[in-house]
């Protein structure tokens, strides 16, 4: 059942224009607009589409206001697809597109879909780069860029009260893999197709929440590019620049019209299947350094504070 990302996600939103400018500020580019819907496409292939709220097309809302509403998981094969209606009727509804694509809900109430998704192949700029000790680039300046332009999408992140829920169906349905924990906060999950660090993130929050979603850009020169750029425009981040020290990714987050955050994200780790899931504790592993530091990370925990372990079955209850 091999998923292999985000293929589309859908947005309800409380003002199209506004957040028109923020996507295209941002730096998506639009393939089609009318008076309801706006439809931004990434080089890999994949979407963003914006509807308004109350368009009865969509899914019921997961949460209160603008976020969200439906992730559309793209498939590689018609097989794979045919695979996951079979399983997912049998204990829940599943309505089937002209185009053939699959929507339900998920364990938590969250609108998802499935599709044929066919990646396109991103050409990977010669990002070589200097260090003492190590000359890699000669007689040629960086790239220089002055906005971001994101190629794909990583990953989207949403709240729950209920972890175990979110690790009973992506885990155990629709096969992803565990790629890493956040004791007590949250459960990162990789698509079986994917290589990326994590390509859905479950925070335990307490609530149904949409919390962000993040964009791929070529290196740190482009994600600060962007950040500045959009900054100028008057759009704000929280936090600043950072680093992950659980997935190694470089981030930007920005506050969205849209909903929660829209992240720049640059340089993640890739893993595969022989990849053993850890366990972090949360701020540890959440911050290796940020540009302003929140007040709850004003005392920084102490080196020896996160855990590793092996991956095992019992993986759902370490969570807690």
């Amino acid at each position: 059942m091999p998923i292999n990302g985000v293929q589309t996600a859908v947005f309800g939103v409380d003002d199209l224009a506004l957040c028109d400018k923020f996507f295209t500020d941002f730096g998506l580019k639009v393939s089609a607009k009318s008076e309801t819907s706006i439809i931004y496409r990434l080089p890999e292939g994949s979407y963003v589409v914006l509807k308004r709220s109350d368009d009865p097309s969509l899914p019921a809302a997961y949460s209160k206001g603008p976020g969200v509403r439906e992730v559309i998981w793209g498939v590689d094969t018609h097989q794979a697809l045919d695979g996951i209606e079979a399983d997912l009727k049998k204990d829940r509804t599943v309505t089937k597109d002209p185009d053939g694509t699959l929507h339900c809900v998920d364990d938590l109430g969250l609108g998802i879909g499935f599709r044929m998704f066919q990646r396109q192949p991103l050409a990977a700029k010669d990002d070589q780069v200097n260090s003492p000790g190590r000359s890699a680039r000669w007689n040629k300046h960086r790239a220089w860029y002055e906005k971001a332009t994101p190629q794909l999408i990583y990953h989207v992140v949403f709240g729950c009260d209920d972890l175990d829920k979110t690790i009973g169906f992506y885990r155990d349905r629709l096969k992803f893999r565990i790629t890493d924990v956040a004791r007590d906060r949250g459960v990162f999950f990789r698509a079986e197709g994917r290589n990326d660090h994590h390509n859905i993130f479950w925070a335990r929050t307490g609530k149904p929440q949409f919390m962000h979603i993040s964009f791929g850009v070529e290196n740190l020169d482009e994600l600060l590019a962007g950040a500045n750029d959009m900054q100028r425009k008057g759009w704000r981040s929280q936090i600043g620049l950072g680093r992950h020290r659980i997935s190694s990714t470089l981030y930007f987050y920005i506050q969205s019209p849209a909903g929660g955050e829209a992240e720049y994200s640059a340089d993640p780790d890739c893993l595969d299947d022989s990849w053993q899931p850890r366990i972090w504790e949360p701020l540890f592993g959440n911050q290796h350094w940020v540009a302003a530091l929140p007040p709850f990370l004003e005392t920084p925990p102490k080196q020896d504070v996160h855990l590793l372990v092996e991956e095992r079955p019992d993986l759902a209850r370490i969570v807690t």
